[in-house]
């Protein structure tokens, strides 16, 4: 596992492994918000449901072994916590499990988040945004889905995943990699029979001229800038949450009043 990931959030002396009625209180409060995160990021990470809440399950272990007396950058230590666990158990892993998508409902959106509304109905769109996610080095999508999805900044990316002084460039060109993939075949797909030569570099199959292609074509980059950002469809691909077993079972179940009578 890596370094960085061990280190617990430094916002308070820790707690007990075993935290009071209270302390519970408190933990649920503090990490109970970042749950449907980490299970969604975990479970892209790996495609497997069982392998992600065993991840979650020690992702959280690990959150309440070194329970904070008070809040701080927990969220960002929970992910890079999650991403190490996640990372160890595909490194022991000879292949990653067969693409689950339909199963597992990777390609659903967040109708709330869609940078426009049409995209809701564009499954060609959002199914290519993923396959091109899930197609990148795990270790790159591992930090551009920190970044996009979640949120985590640089500075933070940094700090807890351990990417000092290289975290920006890392980003920047994940980021522009996974753009740059979905847009090439978007513009082939959608105008190639608007640009004859683009039309025939496809045809014969020339991944380098087609790259050249698309770079030096006035045409064919005009109309790769009238598509949507590939990135901001990764962003509003709809968070799969845990299951409500494994949500009672990481964050530990409510009180008996507070079941039954609903306050406190």
């Amino acid at each position: 596992m890596e370094a960085a990931a061990a280190t617990a959030p430094s916002a308070g002396e820790a707690l007990g492994a075993r935290p009071h009625a209270g302390d519970r209180e408190a933990f649920r409060s503090l990490y109970e918000p970042h749950l449907d995160g980490v299970h969604d990021y975990v479970l892209r990470l790996v495609r497997d449901r069982g392998e992600a809440a065993r991840i979650v399950r020690e992702t959280y272990a690990r959150a309440r072994e070194a329970f904070p007396e008070q809040g701080g950058d927990v969220g960002s230590w929970l992910y890079a916590t999650a991403r190490a666990c996640a990372l160890d158990a595909l490194r022991y892993r000879s292949r990653r499990n067969g693409d689950e998508r339909e199963a597992l409902d990777f390609t659903q959106v967040d109708v709330d988040l869609v940078p426009e509304p049409a995209l809701v109905f564009d499954r060609e769109l959002v199914e290519l945004v993923w396959d091109a996610a899930a197609a990148m080095p795990i270790e790159e999508y591992s930090l551009l889905a920190l970044h996009v999805r979640h949120e985590l900044t640089e500075d933070s990316i940094a700090e807890h995943v351990g990417l000092n002084g290289t975290a920006a460039s890392t980003l920047m060109q994940a980021r522009a990699a996974f753009d740059d993939a979905v847009l090439s075949e978007l513009v082939v797909r959608r105008t190639r029979h608007t640009c004859k030569e683009l039309d025939a570099v496809s045809s014969r199959g020339d991944r380098r001229a087609l790259a050249q292609h698309l770079r030096n074509c006035l045409h064919c980059r005009e109309s790769r800038r009238r598509f949507v950002s590939p990135t901001e469809v990764l962003v509003a691909l709809a968070f799969i949450p845990p299951s409500r077993s494994l949500q009672l079972e990481v964050l530990g179940r409510p009180s008996r009043r507070r079941r039954f009578f609903g306050i406190l």
